[in-house]
């Protein structure tokens, strides 16, 4: 009999697989596998005497030439390989050698090649061979010359409507082909889509963690207890741990992606798991549109109809998906006009053709061009009271305080409108909402000052310096094997731990804010055993600072 689990924060009883409370959010007591290790095949010499590469090469044979590795995960790293016999380049993806050797991992990995193998489909790599052999098992596709799309958002901070139209279109008709096929990606974000160089053509990649539907393929290899994904992406259903998903999880995940293609960042964000699954679980869908006003409704409709929290508000199919991309590309933008705008449009048609009977078009023509060239003016501060835009430079939001109150919330990179009235410049401040619960970083707050105007305009810029000080904010990717914690400023009288675990595997995460010296560093150490490392990063630290954001992108 299996003794039934319990949320170690509230207690709650934990559904059969659930990596996160769904009572709460907290990470549940999971365990990667319940399963035996098994004895690995007999190697020439001990799997963990030699590096992978020699090993591989010695699995391989002499036909192929293992040349570099090029890219590791969660689960596995890619070699690029020489086809001697076919003067080819090739990728091998080796499971990691020190977890590989549990029947239920070889068991998964062998699982993803046969389903690789089912799949025949141009946006879908194919499978060459699969194979195991000293202490490795691995298989062999085509060597793709290129870029992630997550590098390529990291580098260009969003696309165009019409460039991701591109890139979806190929990724859904491939989900369309692997769901009929019986099987579910499961891990659909932008670092396993991949774009050709030379052509742009978009890839779908890795499905290391599929889950075959087909009731007689004997279900899912999944062990108990093990959840897998990636939190930014994952649909309600899958953080919980169901067992039934299906494919309007994957185009949950596919949503998620979309929304950061147009926008520059996923929909749902956070200082750990547990805060972004439970973000997924409970907050209100993001609508794209009002993150960035240069994308068609239509678009990102189509996004919020793929974020909704139940799979039976979504689309149901990948077919479905496209069809509402095509339909809304061809006619363009539509925007929802309702019943109050349509009555004033009314009433002012019917006022402006009896002004028109009255003064003639011309007359009206100037009227109309006078005002709005007044109001417009007024409004950008051109002419009348003081106008200030402020605008928030910082990668969290910023509070705008007036006497001390707060009185407007401006997200990352956001403007707002501000009237200040002449002599109470001093009464209006800035806060930085630091992010977490508790509080992650340094506290930063800063006054106003009235900036001189910039082409008729007064903007006032957020940055990170504040009150004669100023700040960065860590960027942390965590590509090693384990959780870790982090000390900020390590060695100095600044030095402080940022009372947060980054897991491995999470891409970017904030941490907050902190102040900035000139030998300033940050440490990361074993969440498991804090004082073990450190991995330190001290060399040229400030130098790589950005100046008005105060982001340092770093990688572990």
């Amino acid at each position: 009999m299996t003794t039934p689990l319990h949320c170690p924060a509230c207690r709650a009883e934990l559904p059969l697989g659930s990596a996160f409370c769904p009572a709460c959010g907290n990470p549940s007591p999971t365990v990667i596998s319940s399963e035996r290790a098994a004895a690995a095949p007999t190697p020439t010499a001990p799997p963990t005497a030699q590096p992978t590469v020699e090993r591989l090469a010695r699995a391989l044979g002499p036909k192929y030439q293992v040349k570099k590795l090029v890219g590791r995960g969660g689960f596995a790293e890619v070699y690029e390989l020489w086809d001697v016999d076919l003067d080819r380049r090739l990728a091998c993806k080796v499971l990691h050698p020190e977890i590989a050797w549990t029947p239920g991992m070889i068991a998964r990995f062998r699982q993803e090649a046969k389903a690789l193998a089912r799949l025949q489909h141009p946006a879908i790599l194919a499978i060459h061979f699969a194979g195991d052999g000293e202490g490795l098992v691995y298989y062999v596709m085509p060597f793709v010359e290129g870029e992630s799309l997550a590098d390529a958002l990291r580098r260009r901070g969003m696309v165009s409507a019409d460039d991701a139209f591109k890139i979806c279109e190929p990724i859904l008709q491939a989900l369309a082909h692997a769901h009929a096929q019986g099987l579910v990606h499961r891990d659909i974000k932008p670092d396993n889509v991949m774009l050709e160089g030379k052509t742009g053509r978009a890839l779908l990649v890795d499905f290391g963690i599929a889950k075959l539907l087909d009731p007689n393929a004997g279900g899912a290899k999944t062990a108990t207890g093990f959840t897998v994904g990636t939190v930014q992406y994952m649909s309600p259903e899958q953080a919980l741990g169901q067992a039934d998903l299906d494919g309007r999880s994957d185009l949950y995940a596919f949503g998620a992606m979309l929304f950061q293609m147009v926008t520059g960042a996923p929909p749902y964000d956070g200082k750990s798991s547990a805060e972004i699954v439970g973000k997924h679980l409970a907050d209100p869908i993001p609508v794209a549109s009002d993150v960035n006003t240069k994308i068609p409704r239509w678009l990102s409709d189509v996004v919020l109809r793929c974020l909704a929290k139940k799979p039976e508000d979504r689309f149901q199919t990948a077919d479905e998906v496209l069809a509402a991309l095509q339909e809304g590309r061809a006619s363009g933008s539509t925007r929802v006009v309702g019943a109050g705008s349509l009555e004033r449009k009314v009433r002012r048609s019917r006022e402006t053709r009896l002004q028109v009977r009255a003064w003639g078009w011309g007359g009206l023509a100037g009227v109309v061009v006078g005002a709005l060239g007044l109001w417009y003016a007024g409004r950008q501060g051109y002419v009348g009271p003081p106008v200030v835009w402020a605008h928030n430079g910082l990668v969290e939001p910023a509070e705008i305080l007036r006497n001390g109150r707060p009185v407007d919330t401006l997200a990352p990179d956001a403007m707002a409108r501000l009237r200040v009235r002449p002599g109470a410049v001093a009464q209006v401040r800035w806060r930085l909402v630091r992010p977490g619960n508790p509080p992650l970083g340094e506290p930063m707050e800063g006054s106003m000052t009235l900036p001189p105007r910039t082409v008729g305009r007064r903007v006032w810029h957020l940055t990170a310096e504040a009150e004669g000080q100023r700040y960065f904010a860590p960027l942390i990717t965590n590509t090693t094997p384990s959780d870790i914690t982090l000390e900020v400023n390590p060695g100095t009288a600044a030095a402080v731990r940022c009372n947060c675990l980054v897991p491995r595997g999470a891409v970017r995460s904030h941490i907050g804010y902190y102040r900035l010296f000139a030998n300033s560093g940050l440490a990361a150490y074993n969440a498991a055993h804090p004082y073990a490392g450190p991995h330190a990063d001290r060399s040229d630290f400030a130098t790589r600072v950005a100046p008005r954001s105060g982001v340092v992108v770093l990688t572990y």
